[in-house]
């Protein structure tokens, strides 16, 4: 059996009609996997990048969101891999949007929940505000965020 990329994992959509059937050449495409080890437990972590700036305080309106598409479609990453996840029996799964700030520390600014599709059992998607100084240096000098920064 080919093993398989994690983009190949993700199903492609079928079209079929009276006589013929198709499968698209497009699919979901996540912007960064990842899959450390803390304290000996091996983590799935699904990050999309957003270039929002999202209100989400209390007394104000939520404005600067990424809209319900968006939401869905960060669950629907974590449906896709759900067999890739449990046939690597990886203990701890979450998802989260990564928002620049002007701000010099990371804000864990909440989450986003759709209760239905929490109710598959999928995890609900943790927000993040990222310092873009410490995104462009680590961008500079090549190194990589520390996840465990995110508090996750």
């Amino acid at each position: 059996m080919k093993k398989k990329t994690l983009i190949e994992i993700i199903e492609k959509p079928i079209w079929e009609g009276v006589d013929t059937t198709e499968t698209a050449s497009d699919t979901l495409i996540p912007d960064l996997i990842s899959i450390p080890k803390f304290d000996g437990v091996d983590y799935f972590i699904i990050f999309d990048a957003k270039y929002y700036n999202i209100q989400l305080e209390k007394g104000k309106s939520l404005r600067g969101n990424p809209g319900v598409g968006d939401v869905t479609k960060q669950y629907l990453y974590q449906l896709a891999y759900r067999e890739f996840i449990k046939a690597h029996n990886i203990a701890v799964v979450k998802n989260c949007f990564l928002m620049p700030t002007e701000e010099n520390e990371i804000v864990k600014k909440g989450i986003a929940k759709m209760p239905m599709l929490e109710a598959l059992g999928l995890e609900n998607i943790q927000i993040r505000l990222i310092p873009a100084k410490m995104l462009y240096e680590c961008y500079l000098t090549q190194r990589k965020i520390n996840i465990s920064l995110l508090e996750l």
